[in-house]
Formats: structure tokens, C-alpha cells, sequence
């Protein structure tokens, strides 16, 4: 199990970095004489009126979120989803589970979503316009993970189900936590890690 934890670990940096590579050149195009990379990614504290407030608006998001993830997985059936790696492999797996839910789905499609392309499409097209193309992207991305395995049915829910917390991660980010992405990061790593826990044992 170490192994796999390992492996999994070295795939969550990779994707880390892949993620991160584009939104890093366009910073030392862009903004590197402005602006600290990571908040400009939106790696900062949460800034807001009221933590509490905030908090509580994150909690209820997750709920809602992972509550229509779940009816998403019953729509689309039996089709395996990246999660499904470790299904059956008990608790020993839970340290797999974190690196691959927090790190390598979870930050890495923070960056590049809420931290890069949201934060750059606003500055050109408004928020609205942004949210909504950022979502649309964030779908299609999931789509091509079952391209060819999944019929028309279970392809719309594999591609509407991500646009529709994409667009809270988005607002509750923005115009909630100040432009942080640290609210998305935790609700995005918890969801994946419950949909992972639920196929261990």
C-alpha cells in the first residue's frame, strides 16, 4: 500500500505542475512585476467580512454539492469513474485517497480553473461571462476522461454534473472569499473524498 500511495503522490505533484505551468508563464508575461504568483492564483487567505459567515456558506456548498454528485453517479449508472481505483481496498488506501482527492483533482483543477482562467476571462468579459465559459470548460474536461465508454446519457451527466459546482466554487471564491480559492480547494478535495470513501469497503 505504501507503493501505491507513492505512485499516487508523484501523479498528484505532476498534475500540480501541469496545471500550474500555464497560469506561471502568463503570470511572468503578465504579472510578475505586479503581484506574488500564488495570490495572484487566488492562494491566500480567505478575505471577507465575517470567517464564520464564510464558513458556513462553504459547509452548506459541500453538502449540496456532494448531495447532487451522488445523484449525478446514480444518473449515469455503473460507468467507473477515476475514484474507482480504489474500490475495495479498505482503509489503507485513505492515504492514497487524500493525495489523489486533495491534491491531485482537488488543487491542481483549483489552480487552473478557479485560480487561472476565471480570475483571467473576468478581468476581460465580467464575472458572469467568465463563471459560465470556465464551467462549460470544467465539464467538457471531465467528459473526455470516458470519452468513447459512456453513452449519451451518462455523457450529459458526466459533463453537467462538474459545471454545476463549478459555477458555486466560482461565486463563493470571488464574491464570498475575496479571491481566494482555498473555500473551492477544501469543498472539491472533500467531495472527491467522500465519492473515493464510499467505494473502499
Amino acid at each position: 500500500m505504501v507503493i501505491v500511495f507513492l505512485n499516487q503522490l508523484l501523479n498528484a505533484v505532476f498534475q500540480i505542475v501541469l496545471f500550474s505551468l500555464i497560469p506561471l508563464i502568463w503570470w511572468l508575461i503578465t504579472a510578475m512585476k505586479k503581484e506574488n504568483f500564488f495570490r495572484w492564483l487566488g492562494m491566500k487567505r480567505a478575505e471577507c467580512a465575517s470567517q464564520k459567515n464564510l464558513w458556513i456558506l462553504t459547509g452548506i456548498v459541500l453538502v449540496v454539492c456532494f448531495l447532487v454528485g451522488e445523484f449525478a453517479i446514480w444518473l449515469r449508472g455503473d460507468l467507473a469513474a477515476a475514484d474507482s481505483a480504489y474500490k475495495g481496498m479498505g482503509a489503507a488506501a485513505l492515504p492514497s485517497v487524500l493525495a489523489y482527492s486533495y491534491l491531485q483533482t482537488g488543487l491542481s483543477e483549483e489552480i487552473l480553473f478557479r485560480g487561472f482562467l476565471l480570475k483571467r476571462m473576468a478581468a476581460k468579459f465580467g464575472f458572469t461571462a467568465a463563471n459560465v465559459i470556465q464551467a462549460l470548460i470544467f465539464g467538457a474536461l471531465h467528459l473526455t476522461m470516458v470519452w468513447g465508454r459512456a453513452g449519451l446519457a451518462a455523457g450529459i451527466v458526466i459533463t453537467i454534473y462538474p459545471m454545476l459546482p463549478a459555477v458555486a466554487f466560482a461565486y463563493l471564491n470571488e464574491k464570498k472569499a475575496g479571491g481566494s480559492i482555498l473555500p473551492s480547494w477544501i469543498i472539491h478535495g472533500t467531495i472527491n473524498t467522500f465519492s473515493a470513501l464510499v467505494t473502499l469497503f
